[in-house]
């Protein structure tokens, strides 16, 4: 999954978030050099209901969170 200029949309959150619940993992690329990467990956998790594992350069990994 990639994160461009448009930033993080709606659409982008829900296909993160159906990715996650189908997957258990996402590895997502921050292609906009101008957004803050670890700000963008926390919020992302924040609101697709995952757990940040890694941010390591413009890339970041999502892990889904087990509801139990």
């Amino acid at each position: 999954m990639r994160i461009g200029k448009k930033g993080v949309t709606e659409e982008l959150k829900s296909e993160i978030a159906r990715h996650l619940k189908d997957h258990g993992l996402v590895k997502v690329k921050i292609l906009d050099k101008t957004l803050d990467r670890e700000e963008v990956a926390r919020k992302v998790a924040g609101e697709v209901g995952g757990e940040l594992i890694e941010v390591r350069g413009r890339t970041f990994i999502l892990k889904s969170v087990d509801k139990d």
